[in-house]
């Protein structure tokens, strides 16, 4: 039988708790005045309700339960705003990996990686505490922020934090026990002064944290200044904005941002040495990842942790070069050097930093968001990565509001320009790859959807080829970012827009649609004939038959929905024999070959300028959600 607790009573002494100060920093001063052990006075305020529990207060470290914590500061005469002040979430709004789990399983999951939950870094002097009674009797703050990795000094002291003991080399306040829990370090113990190392694995250390002796080197006004800007995004007063690629956004935002960018210079090392601009930034980094030694350099796959390095020198440079990273003019920027940092032989689903930043998909800002999506979504391949089966940004376009072969407006002012490649191939593939953008997933997967109500497999396969010449030619360019930078320009465009058309919902209209017999009819008075029975221009014979009647179909088809002409609905030349459908088909791919290079005649220009009439006719009705009949017409 358990043994039942009696009520628990305030304290009847306790201490203020001091500024910055974490929770067990708190309890490792306040159980050194009352002469008692850690662990027995997390019960005794409530933090834990048995004995046994009082051993692992790590997930007390990020947040506590409302009633727990007015009950531990009811206990110890200190206000819920003191209490709150102590614990990692208080940094929650504006750095989110010190936000507290959906699940609950606080410490125990991939957000929290970015916080010293395991350990601490520490400054002697700031342990040793300013010059009062209180301090100078039971020690200075196990600070709260010194759990953060984006606090690697201390600007008071400017120096450099501490993670070590000096005296046996193991990690501060580590949780590391001779068994798989995890714990923190002499829990049970009294009589250990706040300050004291308490490791024991090695045999009991005891060597006084504040009082060391070490030579240290000054902080570099770099340093100085980054810390300081990072402090300021994290107060609860810093400022509610931050540039990141030449846009504004959220220091949550830009934190992740950071989280991100430091994973990949870690993955990348040593291709990003051109960030740092001194050699003792270099040697800094480089050591200090030679001593984790968490790098696979395999053929198949470059993978390495997310987890910060507790040093504090190593990790303050490698803050830097991300930072650095993350001030490029614009999106474009970073992504060139993205490229740059992460250029392999390999596909980014095999990438380590690519694959961890796909499966994890951090809330980072828009810019970054974009930045890796140009790079990532690119052609892939039908097995694609499941982590890619996702677009990593969400824009506001969708792949209903692509056309299958890009309106004329969006070709000419992007595309145009580029020479060397069939423009049915580049106009194909810019739909397809902004239709990728905006659903994820490989090239196959936007031709399936593209290729909906336009056909069979067929219709997809031949869609779906394009993009391999494409991005051939494109990487044989003078500059061959030229065609993704244009890309991107435009999915920007339409991702600004509010007036976006449903493509699909056009051709789905027009599934099996053709032009009636009466409004053909009343178009056949719109083209004149002169005397003698031949078209303007002379030498052929005017034909106004079902054949023509196929062919202003497939016409109107393409001017609705910004298709391309093969794959428009044939129904009047599906009646025909074999050999006069494919006679009927060349005839429609003469007359769009005569549109396309602008040598058209005089009765093609009347009937296009008749089948535009149509098509603003029909249009409204298409965007209204109706199907309009094979009789209407403008002109009944």
């Amino acid at each position: 039988m358990s043994r039942v607790l009696p009520p628990l009573r305030p304290l009847a002494r306790s201490l203020p708790p001091l500024p910055d100060e974490s929770l067990p920093g708190f309890l490792l001063r306040l159980a050194f005045r009352l002469d008692t052990s850690p662990a027995e006075l997390v019960v005794r305020t409530g933090l834990a309700d048995r004995p046994h529990g009082a051993a692992l207060p790590m997930p007390l470290l990020i947040g506590l339960p409302d009633e727990r914590r007015h009950t531990f500061a009811t206990m110890i005469k200190a206000t819920d705003a003191e209490v709150n002040a102590m614990l990692l979430n208080t940094y929650g709004h504006r750095y989110p990996p010190a936000q507290p789990s959906a699940t609950g399983r606080d410490g125990a999951n991939q957000q929290h990686r970015w916080l010293f939950t395991h350990s601490t870094r520490y400054c002697p002097q700031c342990l040793a505490g300013h010059d009062n009674p209180v301090e100078q009797a039971f020690g200075g703050a196990w600070k709260n922020s010194w759990r953060l990795p984006p606090v690697f000094a201390c600007l008071e002291h400017r120096r450099f934090l501490e993670h070590t003991c000096p005296a046996c080399n193991s990690p501060a306040l580590s949780t590391a026990t001779r068994n798989t829990t995890k714990r923190m370090p002499r829990w049970r113990e009294r009589d250990l002064h706040p300050a004291q190392c308490r490791a024991f694995i090695k045999g009991k250390c005891g060597h006084r944290l504040d009082q060391s002796i070490a030579s240290v080197q000054p902080l570099p006004a770099k340093f100085r200044k980054l810390q300081q800007f990072l402090l300021d995004l994290l107060g609860p007063e810093g400022p509610e904005a931050v540039e990141v690629l030449g846009r504004t956004t959220t220091p949550a935002h830009y934190f992740n941002d950071l989280r991100s960018a430091c994973h990949l210079l870690r993955s990348s090392w040593p291709s990003h040495r051109h960030l740092l601009d001194s050699p003792e930034l270099v040697a800094s980094l480089e050591n200090g990842l030679d001593s984790e030694g968490n790098v696979s350099q395999s053929k198949f796959v470059r993978t390495t942790n997310d987890m910060p390095q507790l040093a504090a020198q190593p990790h303050a440079a490698l803050l830097m070069a991300a930072d650095r990273l993350l001030r490029a003019d614009d999106p474009d920027a970073f992504a060139g050097q993205l490229r740059l940092l992460t250029h392999t032989d390999y596909r980014p689903s095999k990438v380590g930093w690519y694959r961890f930043f796909l499966d994890t998909r951090p809330d980072c800002s828009e810019g970054f968001l974009q930045a890796v999506s140009s790079v990532a979504h690119t052609y892939s391949r039908g097995n694609l990565a499941r982590n890619l089966k996702k677009p990593i940004r969400t824009p506001r376009f969708r792949p209903e509001h692509i056309p299958q072969f890009l309106e004329e407006d969006w070709y000419q002012r992007y595309f145009s320009h580029m020479e060397g490649i069939a423009t049915v191939h580049l106009r194909r593939t810019v739909a397809l790859r902004l239709c990728q953008a905006a659903s994820g997933g490989a090239i196959q997967k936007a031709a399936d959807r593209m290729s909906l109500f336009l056909g069979g497999p067929a219709v997809t396969a031949r869609i779906a080829d394009s993009p391999k010449l494409v991005h051939r030619w494109a990487r044989n360019r003078p500059n061959p970012l030229d065609f993704e930078a244009a890309i991107r320009d435009l999915a920007a465009e339409l991702d600004a827009r509010d007036d976006l058309t449903d493509y699909e919902r056009r051709r789905k209209s027009l599934t099996e649609w053709c032009i009636g017999p009466q409004p053909w009819q009343e178009i056949k008075t719109r083209i004149a004939v002169p005397g003698g029975g031949h078209a303007p221009g002379g030498g052929f014979a005017k034909d106004l038959t079902d054949r023509k009647r196929n062919i202003a179909s497939v016409i109107l088809w393409t001017l609705v929905t910004q298709g391309e002409h093969v794959f428009a609905p044939t129904p009047i030349c599906d009646q025909q024999d074999p050999q006069t459908q494919k006679k009927w088909r060349m005839s429609v791919d003469a007359v769009w070959a005569r549109m396309r290079h602008r040598t058209t005649r005089p009765t093609d220009t009347q009937l296009i300028t008749a089948l535009n009439e149509y098509a603003a006719y029909l249009i409204p009705i298409i965007d209204r959600g109706e199907i309009p009949a094979i009789d209407a017409s403008p002109w009944t």
